[in-house]
Parts: structure tokens; sequence; C-alpha cells
């Protein structure tokens, strides 16, 4: 198709690109969206006056240069407002609040994650308050576990804005909460709230709230065990709380995790089982008005019934663009129907470009749409069978294309099976939500149901049995890639230009192709010879905990408390990303003993440690104090972990040491009395919970 035959990819360009820009360079932010208006109402004025006046073929360009400079500021401005929102002070003072669940709260091990909000300060009227979205944690019990969307609370209590990274690489989760409109965070425990009543903002997402609860409770008495009804409560209504951590990583290694997820598979599975049904409608005026009219409503009472989670939602506008399209006999181009939908979420809400799971959502669509038919047509099978898996094996591969640059960016694991996963899971997911969607139906029948959750109980059984057999199989997965946004684009522009010379033939493709390959080379290299040459001493900055990391090379040493010693995947929030980045494996030592060996040109004896010259003493609990008058040597820092009380006094009449670092590990009283007294000692001070990990880049100190 002809790029002047896509109106909505043009519109799609130019708003994501002011979206863009706003995102990335903070100091328009700083420019009033009112200048924004203003600049948009002229080119507005120039646009009419140019379509009336500029007749000319060969200036044309003009023209639509001037629309799209319209969409360009309309995407800052709109991003630009949703910025503005977020960053004004609405909460000033801890007060009592009335706050109202605007969704289905989540049962957690230890807490009940609700969102609120908030809608009234009652103690202060002076605040400077508005309603606000906020993320609360409640105090696990029997009345926090009851909790449903609509109940109306006074709570007491002070929202904080959550903390920033303190780590490199680690994730900004106060950041992803900002670009869902959350600014705030708020921990309730018990005899911190109250229940007022019940109130519901919406009342059709009450009804599918309560039915969601009614089908979860007729599947548990209907032949499903609690592992089964986990499977099919995700799969089929978009519960996952039941989930078990243990399941999700089997699917997870199988590379079978989306069909736990309620997202485009299974819209687009409700929307192949509806348009099955209605086969039946051959009139065609009613094959054209009634049937897609009666498909979209089914699609949105399924996206109800799921609890309308973001990425429900995005597939069920998504789809029902394909349908409206179909309908009005627009089919004729895809991706310019994929860029209506897509345009549409983002003039609601801009930050959902920098969403996940939307830019896992389209890319998958638009990796079938690119892939598939070119893919599919490299071979022809005459038996129907045969056909259809190759079909499968197709759509797998190219949504794979279309989005594994970005997974290993996300998620640093690349599954290797997923094209053996997909032949029987996508299968069995059409079979598992159309029996579900049965029991939907005669869920007031008990026979029926009975029977309909055997066989639900069967068919998830297999699937289960299936995707452990594959998370077994040798080599299963890639892990710890390494995927920086560079390198996405690299590999995206290699995959379309490979594409365009392999199956379009297209040869005047294979220089770019050729060219980006090398670029890649280059970059791989590149960033190969920094790893190898780095030489760096990281204190992390995880809550409560020690960890030291020396690294030297791609080798590294990672000393941490008893605690992360025995459960080292407590510090991966905080520490995968980096380690990732740096090209290193898992190597977890006590702090509190001695490293064997001086790799990676680290000694430590327990206590004193010197790391490539960088000398240092770690001081915990239980520290030998006489130990230090036989040390006469001079240090580069002095760490100090643990809770025990320090007589700083004494350490400082006998070390000689140029900066006193403080780990997570330290109490906050602690904490305050060693920096006054370093700051009257002259001693520089460096606190690791206040400030974020200190690295430090030995080759530079050298």
């Amino acid at each position: 198709m002809l790029w002047w035959e896509k109106p909505f990819v043009r519109i799609f360009f130019f708003y994501t690109a002011g979206i863009l820009l706003v995102n990335y360079v903070p100091a328009v932010r700083l420019i009033p969206v009112g200048v924004y208006l203003l600049i948009i109402a002229v080119l507005l004025v120039l646009a009419f006056v140019l379509y009336y006046k500029n007749k000319a073929w060969n200036l044309s360009w003009i023209n639509g240069l001037t629309v799209g400079l319209i969409l360009f500021f309309l995407g800052v401005f709109a991003t630009g407002l949703r910025y503005s929102e977020t960053a004004r002070p609405v909460i000033t003072t801890t007060g009592i609040y009335t706050a109202r669940i605007i969704r289905e709260p989540v049962i957690r091990e230890k807490t009940v994650k609700v969102l609120l909000r908030l809608e009234e300060l009652g103690s202060s009227k002076d605040s400077l308050f508005r309603p606000v979205r906020t993320l609360a944690f409640f105090a696990k019990d029997s009345l926090s576990e009851a909790l449903q969307y609509g109940d109306l609370l006074a709570i007491k209590g002070h929202p904080s804005i959550p903390e920033s990274p303190r780590n490199p690489g680690e994730f900004d989760y106060a950041g992803f909460l900002k670009m869902n409109g959350i600014p705030f965070t708020l921990y309730l425990r018990q005899g911190q709230w109250k229940y007022l009543g019940y109130e519901p903002g919406n009342p059709l997402i009450a009804i599918a709230g309560n039915a969601r609860k009614y089908l979860i409770r007729a599947l548990q008495t209907n032949g499903l065990d609690h592992q089964r009804l986990a499977v099919v409560a995700a799969m089929l209504l978009g519960y996952d709380d039941l989930m078990n951590p243990e399941v999700e990583q089997q699917y997870v290694t199988a590379g079978a995790m989306h069909i736990l997820c309620v997202s485009g598979l299974h819209v687009g599975i409700v929307y192949l089982v509806m348009n099955f049904l209605l086969s039946f409608i051959k009139q065609e005026r009613f094959k054209r008005f009634v049937k897609p009219v009666i498909i979209l409503l089914v699609i949105w009472a399924y996206a109800l019934l799921t609890g309308m989670s973001p990425a429900v939602t995005r597939a069920s506008v998504m789809i029902s663009m394909f349908v409206i399209g179909g309908a009005i006999n627009r089919t004729n181009d895809l991706f310019n129907t994929l860029a209506v939908s897509a345009v549409l979420m983002l003039f609601i809400n801009p930050l959902l470009l920098f969403n996940v799971g939307f830019q896992l959502s389209y890319s998958a669509v638009l990796g079938i749409l690119i892939f598939y038919k070119p893919l599919y047509g490299l071979f022809y099978f005459r038996f129907g069978l045969v056909d259809k898996v190759w079909s499968l094996l197709v759509i797998s591969f190219a949504a794979q294309l279309g989005t594994f640059p970005l997974a290993a960016h996300y998620f640093h694991y690349m599954p290797a099976y997923f094209w053996i996963t997909n032949l029987f899971v996508i299968p069995l997911s059409f079979i598992i939500i159309a029996v579900g969607f049965a029991f939907v139906v005669f869920s007031w029948f008990p026979f029926v149901a009975h029977w309909l959750g055997i066989a639900l109980s069967g068919i998830v059984y297999l699937l289960n049995l299936l995707v452990n057999g594959v998370g077994r199989l040798p080599y299963h997965g890639f892990y710890d890639l390494n995927f920086p946004w560079l390198k996405v684009l690299l590999v995206y522009g290699m995959i379309m230009s490979f594409f365009m010379v392999l199956l379009m033939k297209k040869v005047r493709y294979l220089f770019p192709a050729m060219t980006l390959l090398l670029l890649l080379a280059g970059y791989q290299t590149l960033h190969k010879i920094n790893l190898l040459r780095q030489e760096k001493l990281i204190v992390y900055s995880v809550n409560k905990h020690t960890a030291l990391d020396f690294i030297r090379g791609t080798r590294h040493v990672c000393l941490v408390d008893s605690v992360l010693g025995e459960y080292p995947q407590m510090a991966d929030y905080q520490l995968e990303n980096n380690r990732i980045a740096l090209g290193l494996g898992e190597n977890y030592m006590p702090v509190n003993e001695a490293v064997p060996g001086l790799k990676p040109g680290l000694f430590f004896d327990g206590e004193f440690g010197d790391f490539n010259g960088y000398r240092f003493m770690v001081i915990g609990d239980k520290f030998d104090y006489h130990a230090l008058r036989r040390f006469n040597q001079k240090l580069d820092a002095v760490i100090v972990r643990g809770n025990d009380y320090l007589d700083l006094n004494t350490v400082m009449q006998v070390l000689d040491f140029d900066l006193l670092i403080v780990d997570s590990s330290v109490p906050l009283w602690k904490r305050r009395k060693l920096e006054k007294l370093a700051g009257s000692r002259g001693i520089h001070y460096y606190d690791v919970r206040k400030n974020g990990a200190l690295v430090v880049d030995l080759r530079k100190e050298k």
C-alpha cells in the first residue's frame, strides 16, 4: 500500500514524535501548556489558508507538513498536560481522607493491594487538595481481604511519593506509577482505616466484579483443584491472584506466559469463537451490521468481566477497530486500522506509549501483519492438518520477530522453544476459553456445570503437563540478555532489511542490512572491550541488607549478609539489571567470612580488604576493636554495616581513612549519629540508604 493511503499511520508518527520530545527532553515540560495551545491555533489558521490558497501539486507537501506540525504539537500539549497533572502538589499534610476503591483489590502474601482515589481531606480545610489516584497497601486481615471495588473508606495517613531508584539499572517503580497516573503510595495498618459504605462509581464494573467472584467460586466447586483453578481463572477471567509462583515460572520458561495474562490473544480467541458461532448469519444486511454489533458487545462484555485491565482494553480497542473497519468495508489496509486503535488510545493517555504491554501488544500484531503472509507462502501443504500446523508455526514466529528485541530489553530472556509451545498452547487456549464460555452460560445448571468443570480440569492438566515438559528440555532459553535501546533499534533494522532481501527479493536492501549487521558487530565488540576493562567497587542500597560488589572485567564477588546469602533472589529487583548490563554472573559470598583466593583481585579476611590497591575495612556486628590497634595501614574507605553500637571515636583514633560509607543495613539512629560525628571530624561521609548506591570506578581513581 502507498504511504498516502495510510493517513492514520502518518498521524501516529507525528503525534508520537511530540510525546517522545516531552518525555526525553525534560526542559520542554517547563513551558506552559497554554503556549502549545497558541501554537496549535496559529497552525490551524495557517492550514486553512493553505488549503484554500495552495492548490499546486508540487507544493502540496507544505499542506501536509503543516498538518503534521499540528499533530506534533498536539502530542506535546497532551503529554505536557499529563506531566503537569502528576507534578502538581496535591497533598500537604497528614490527615483523614475519604477514599474510594476504583479497581478490584489484589490479595498478596502479607498485604492487600488496592488502588484508591482520595476524594476529600477531612482534617485540614486549608490543604491544597484535589482527587488523586493512590496505590495503597493494607495489612492483611479478614476485613481487608473483604474489600471490593466501589467500597468507600475513611483512612488516616500521609500518602508519600515512591522512592526513585537507588541503584544503577534498578527498575524505576516511581516512574512506572507516575506513567500510570499514580503519584502516591500509602501503607495502612489495622486501625488506620474504617469502612463507610458501598458506592461503586461504575455499576457495570461492579456487576462484572461480582460475576467474576461468582464464577471463581463456581469453578472451585465443579472439579478444579487449586492449581488448575488458578490457570483457568487467569486465562478466562484475568484473575491471577491464585497463581503459584512455581507454575508461573514454568510458563515463563516454556514461553507460554502470554496465555496466563488476559490480552490480545484471549480477546482474539473470543472474536474467533463468536465469529464461528455467528457464521450461520448469511444475509448480507445482517452480516454487515448485526453480526459486528453482537461481536463488539461480547468483546466489551468480556473486557468488563476480566476487570478492564489495560492489556484487555488495548486488545479490545484494537480488535474493535478491525471489526468496525470490516463492517464499513475498510479492511483494505490493516496497518491503517491498527494505527487508528493506537492513535485513539494515545489521544486518551499519551503516556501509554511507554507502557511495556502497549509496546509488546502492538509490536506482536505488527510482526504478524508484516511477516505472516511472506513466511506462510514459502511452503504449500496439501493436507489441511499439516497446513494448520504450519500456519500456527508461522504466526508464532512472526509475532516473535515483532516482539523479541523488546522482550529481551525488558525481561532479559528469550524462550528457545516458543515455536513448539505455541503449537499446543494456542489450540488448547482456544478450547479452554470456548469451554469456559460454555461454563459461564451454564454455571446455573449444576449437572452441566459439573461436567464442563471436569472437562476444563482435564484440559488444563494436559496443558500444564506439556508446558512442564517443554520447560525441562535442554537449553530451553537464553538468559541474561543485554539489550539496550540502541541494540533494539539495530536488531529491528536488521530484521526488516534482511526480510526485504530474503523474502521480498529486493536486493537493494542488502547494503543497509549488511551495514546494520556491521554496526551491531561493532557495538558488541566495543561493549565487550569496555566490560573486560572495567574495575568497580559498588556499595548497593538494598533495604536493611548489605551488598558489596567487587568487579574486575566480567568476574566479580558480591559480599552479602546471611539473609541475602540464603535468599539471593530477594535482591534481584535492585541488582539484577545492573549485573546483566555489566556482563556478570551470580557470585554471592558471606560478608563476614574470608574470601578464598584472590579472584577477581580481591583480598578479604572478613574485616580488612584490598581490591586492586583500594584498601578498605568492613565494620559490622561483633567487631573486634582490639585488632585495630595492631593495624597501621592507611585506608581508602571504612564501610559500616549492621545495627550494633559503633565506637567511631576509637575507630578514628586508630584508623587513617578518607571516606566513611554507611550501608543500608544500618538503622536510622545509628546513621544520624555517624553523620554528625563524621561531620565534626571533617571525614567524608556517604549514606547509601539516603543517597543511593556508591559506585567507585577504580580505573578513574588510578
